[in-house]
């Protein structure tokens, strides 16, 4: 049973690394661009308005850090399945 706990362990992580990874990357690509395009007509230049702009890159940049934390909890846990599977 602890194995298959680990098991989730596992892919709480591997999960939480994929939206860290990607919400970072997200923020960094709008950062150059200088766009947000969502591809249903919706968008936001820095120049138009720039306080939504910060805002949304900004949230993109905390979801990835809380994704981050998330990534480091999810490996405590899983040492410890394995620590007690063992």
């Amino acid at each position: 049973m602890e194995w298959m706990w680990a098991a989730i362990s596992v892919a709480w992580t591997l999960g939480a690394s994929f939206i860290a990874k990607s919400g970072w990357l997200l923020a960094k690509s709008w950062a150059e661009t200088g766009v947000i395009d969502n591809g249903m007509s919706f968008i936001v230049r820095r120049e138009e308005r720039p306080f939504l702009f910060a805002l949304a890159c900004n949230f993109s940049r905390f979801v990835a850090l809380l994704g981050a934390l998330f990534v480091l909890i999810g490996i405590a846990v899983t040492m410890g399945w394995i620590a007690r599977a063992i």
